[in-house]
């Protein structure tokens, strides 16, 4: 009898254990504050993302939630992507941010008028707004209410379809 609880309860902890949902970036189009769940910094090139990763710093630290150490806050004008500021996650819980001028020793090549334009991205994105209904099959997934998957050419959305 003892047995079979035991198998019963870790058939049970099995199925509802799973990968941590990571912190997504967050991208504000008009007013509104999305989620994007690609990174669009993963599509840098090697040498300017060793140079972000060089101004970001060492990690003492690791926070299952956010392993990249950091969330990137963007927005949409006039159809373009814009990287506006990266928030450093700190050992205390806190959060360190570093803005364009910051930013701009790395992105130097991808700013105009004092604003980085996401230029280096060609690709897709898939982006969320609000909360949706989570799936039992995938609970670490994030669930949106709205979805769309956004194909950008050199920061550009040159489409947007609606899942």
């Amino acid at each position: 009898m003892k047995k079979t609880i035991l198998t019963l309860l870790l058939c049970i902890i099995g199925v509802t254990a799973g990968a941590t949902q990571q912190i997504n970036d967050k991208v504000t189009v008009n007013g509104e504050e999305w989620e994007i769940t690609t990174s669009p910094l993963d599509y840098l090139q090697p040498q300017a993302m060793d140079a972000f990763k060089a101004l970001l710093g060492e990690r003492d630290f690791m926070n299952t939630a956010n392993q990249r150490g950091y969330v990137a806050y963007w927005y949409v004008e006039r159809g373009r992507l814009y990287l506006d500021r990266v928030e450093v996650a700190q050992k205390n819980g806190g959060h360190k941010a570093l803005d364009s001028k910051e930013l701009k020793k790395v992105f130097r090549k991808y700013r105009s008028f004092g604003k980085i334009k996401a230029r280096w991205i060609t690709g897709n994105l898939r982006v969320g707004y609000g909360i949706g209904e989570r799936s039992i099959s995938a609970p670490y997934l994030p669930a949106f209410e709205k979805e769309e998957f956004w194909v950008l050419r050199k920061g550009k959305i040159a489409a947007r379809a609606t899942k």
